[in-house]
C-alpha cells in the first residue's frame, strides 16, 4: 500500500472510530430519567350552591362550605375516560370561537373598504385601495369557508380526503385526562361576573367564562331549608355545552354537612370518571370479624360493610380493619368486569417486638411502621415494637452523610416476625442516586473506550494476517519490518481492546451492585461475630466509665499550689528563681 493510501484508509478509520463514539455510545453526561409525558388535566370546579329559604347563619354558609367538601372527597388521582362526544363538543366549540373571531374581522374590513369613498383619492388610487381591501376581505372569507368544511368534517367524516379524516381521527379518539381541581384548591370556588350569573349556567356568555377559565366541568346545586334539615340537589355540568352529566340528591341534617357531601361525592364520583361503574362484593373471614369490620376506598368509610359497594371502573385503594385482627390493605385495579368479589381473610394480631442491631454501626435513628424507635446503638439492641407473626415489615434508617441527611430503606422478613427474635442487619448510609449516577458514567465511558478501541484492532490485525498468508503462500515480496511491525501492532491492539472489554464488564457488574442497593437490605438472624463485637463494646464502655469515675473522684484530692507560688504575670516560678539562685 502506498503512502497516500495508508494516509486515506487512517482517515477512514478515525471517521468510523467517530461515528461510532457519537451514535453507537450512549451519552456519557446524559440524565438516567427520562420525563413522563404529562395527561392532559380535566379541571372539574364547584360554584356556591342557591340557599333557598335559609334563615340562619349556619344555613347560609353551608351553601359555600358543602361544595367545598364534595371537591375535597374527589380523589386527585382519578381519572377520566373523554369520550368522542365530549371530544366533538369541545372541537366545534373551538371552531365556533374561530368563526366569530373571523366575521368580527370580517365586519372591520368591509366597513374599512365602505370608507374609503369618503377619501380624496383619484381613480387609480381608489381602485387600487379598494383591491388591497377586497383582497383582505377574500382572505377572511376563505378562513371561514375552510373553518366550516372542518366543522362538516366533525359531523361526516367520509366526506373529506383520507389525511384530513385520519387526522381529525386523531384528534378526537378517546383518551384519558386527570381529573385536577380549579386551582388546584378545593377550597376554591368558581365565581362568574354577576351578568353572566345572571343569564345563568347554561348560556353563552357563561361557557365563555367557563372557558377562559379554562374549567371542563362545574358542580352546581340549590338547596331547601325546613327547620334544621336541608335537601340538596348538585347537578354535573360539562363544557362546552353544558351537558348535565350526572345529578344527585341528599337530605340530612345541618350538623352533619360532613356526611352528606361525603354522599353526594360518592355518587358523582363514576359520573366524574365517566367510566361504567362494578360492583365489589366482600367476603369476610372469620366470621367473628365481621362484627367490628370497618372498609375504606379511596378514603371513604363503610361502618358497618354494605352487602356490595359500587364504584367506578379503575385503580382504587382499598383498607379493612377489625378489632383484634392486622389490618389488610391493597390496590387493584378494577376494570374489565362489572362485578367482582373479593376474600378476605383476617389474621388474628400477634403484638409482640423484635430486636434489632447494625451489624456495622453507623450512627442514626430507626423508624418503623412510621414511628421512631430509637437510635442505632454499639452496645444493645433497638427494640422494635411490631406486629410480629406477620408479613415482611418495612422501615428506614436515617443518618448523616457528608453533612447531609439521607433515609436508607431496610426491611425484616416475615418468617423472622417473631416475637423476641434478636436480629441484624447491614446498613451503610450514601446517597444512592448519586452513586449510581457516578457508576453508570464510567460505564459509558468503559463501554465508549471498548468500541473506540475496535477498528484499530480489526485493522492491525487484518494487516497482520494478510501479510502473514501472502508470507506463507508466497505472494510478493513483504519485508520482515513490515509484518514485525504489523504483528507487534496487532498484539497491542488485541491487549487494549481486552483491557477495555475486561473494564466495561467489570463496571457494568460494578453500577448493577449500585442499582441493586436501592433495594431495602433484609435483617437477618444476628450472628456470633456481632454478639461478640456487641460484648465488646460494652465492655470498653464499662472501663472507660470506670476510669472517669476514677478520675473525677481523685480530682478533689488533689492538693492546689497556692497562689503566692506564682509571680504577678501569672507564670509559676521553680524553688532556685524563689530563693534567688539561678
Amino acid at each position: 500500500m502506498t503512502r497516500k493510501g495508508r494516509i486515506n484508509f487512517f482517515w477512514k478509520i478515525f471517521f468510523l472510530s467517530l461515528f461510532a463514539f457519537c451514535f453507537l455510545t450512549p451519552a456519557i453526561f446524559c440524565e438516567s430519567e427520562f420525563v413522563e409525558a404529562e395527561k392532559t388535566p380535566w379541571v372539574l370546579a364547584a360554584r356556591k350552591f342557591n340557599a333557598e329559604s335559609a334563615r340562619s347563619k349556619s344555613a347560609e354558609a353551608a351553601a359555600s362550605v358543602i361544595p367545598k367538601l364534595i371537591l375535597e372527597r374527589i380523589s386527585v388521582d382519578l381519572n377520566r375516560d373523554v369520550l368522542r362526544d365530549e371530544k366533538i363538543s369541545r372541537k366545534t366549540d373551538a371552531l365556533l370561537t374561530e368563526r366569530l373571531s373571523l366575521f368580527l374581522q370580517l365586519s372591520k374590513e368591509i366597513q374599512a373598504r365602505d370608507s374609503l369613498v369618503l377619501n380624496n383619492y383619484s381613480t387609480i388610487e381608489f381602485e387600487m385601495a379598494v383591491h388591497d381591501q377586497q383582497k383582505k376581505i377574500k382572505e377572511i372569507q376563505d378562513k371561514i369557508d375552510a373553518n366550516l368544511e372542518r366543522q362538516e368534517l366533525v359531523f361526516h367524516p367520509e366526506k373529506g380526503k383520507k389525511k384530513l379524516v385520519k387526522e381529525l381521527g386523531k384528534e378526537l379518539a378517546p383518551q384519558k385526562e386527570i381529573v385536577t381541581l380549579y386551582k388546584n384548591d378545593s377550597e376554591a370556588l368558581f365565581a362568574a361576573s354577576s351578568d353572566a350569573e345572571s343569564e345563568g349556567v347554561y348560556s353563552r356568555k357563561y361557557a365563555r367564562e367557563i372557558s377562559s377559565a379554562k374549567v371542563n366541568s362545574l358542580i352546581t346545586g340549590s338547596m331547601v331549608f325546613y327547620g334544621e334539615y336541608v335537601s340538596v340537589q348538585v347537578d354535573l355540568l360539562v363544557y362546552p355545552g353544558a351537558k348535565k352529566a350526572a345529578s344527585a340528591m341528599e337530605v340530612g341534617s345541618l350538623s352533619q354537612i360532613s356526611r352528606i357531601a361525603e354522599n353526594l361525592s360518592f355518587e358523582l364520583l363514576p359520573k366524574i370518571a365517566n367510566g361504567l361503574p362494578v360492583e365489589l362484593n366482600f367476603n369476610i373471614n372469620p366470621a367473628a370479624a365481621l362484627k367490628s369490620a370497618i372498609l375504606t376506598i379511596d378514603n371513604i368509610v363503610y361502618d358497618p360493610i354494605p352487602d356490595k359497594a359500587i364504584v367506578s371502573a379503575g385503580l382504587h385503594s382499598i383498607a379493612l380493619e377489625a378489632d383484634n385482627y392486622a389490618r389488610e390493605t391493597f390496590v387493584y385495579d378494577f376494570s374489565g368486569s362489572r362485578r367482582f368479589f373479593i376474600d378476605v381473610n383476617f389474621k388474628e394480631k400477634s403484638e409482640g417486638s423484635v430486636k434489632l442491631v447494625l451489624s456495622r454501626f453507623v450512627p442514626g435513628n430507626m423508624f418503623f411502621d412510621g414511628k421512631f424507635v430509637g437510635p442505632s446503638s454499639k452496645t444493645d439492641y433497638v427494640d422494635v415494637p411490631l406486629k410480629v407473626n406477620g408479613d415482611t415489615v418495612f422501615g428506614y434508617f436515617e443518618g448523616t452523610y457528608k453533612d447531609k441527611q439521607e433515609m436508607m430503606f431496610m426491611q425484616i422478613p416475615a418468617n423472622l416476625m417473631v416475637d423476641g427474635n434478636l436480629l441484624e442487619t447491614k446498613m451503610k448510609v450514601f446517597d444512592i442516586s448519586k452513586n449510581i449516577d457516578k457508576r453508570r458514567k464510567i460505564m459509558y465511558v468503559s463501554y465508549s473506550a471498548l468500541i473506540l478501541s475496535l477498528p484499530f484492532l480489526f485493522y492491525s490485525y487484518g494487516r497482520f494476517v494478510s501479510y502473514q498468508r501472502a508470507r506463507t503462500a508466497g505472494y510478493g515480496d513483504v519485508a520482515s519490518d513490515t509484518y514485525n511491525t504489523y504483528r507487534q501492532m496487532s498484539l497491542w491492539a488485541t491487549g487494549i481492546s481486552a483491557a477495555c472489554g475486561v473494564w466495561f464488564v467489570a463496571e457494568l457488574v460494578a453500577y448493577l451492585i449500585a442499582v441493586d442497593k436501592t433495594l431495602p437490605p433484609k435483617a437477618r438472624k444476628v450472628r456470633r461475630g456481632t454478639v461478640r463485637r456487641m460484648e465488646n463494646s460494652r465492655h470498653l464502655e464499662a472501663v472507660q466509665t470506670m476510669m472517669q469515675g476514677e478520675a473525677d473522684a481523685i480530682s478533689p484530692l488533689m492538693p492546689k499550689r497556692p497562689e503566692e507560688d506564682k509571680p504577678e504575670g501569672g507564670e509559676e516560678i521553680g524553688p532556685k528563681e524563689k530563693d534567688g539562685s539561678k
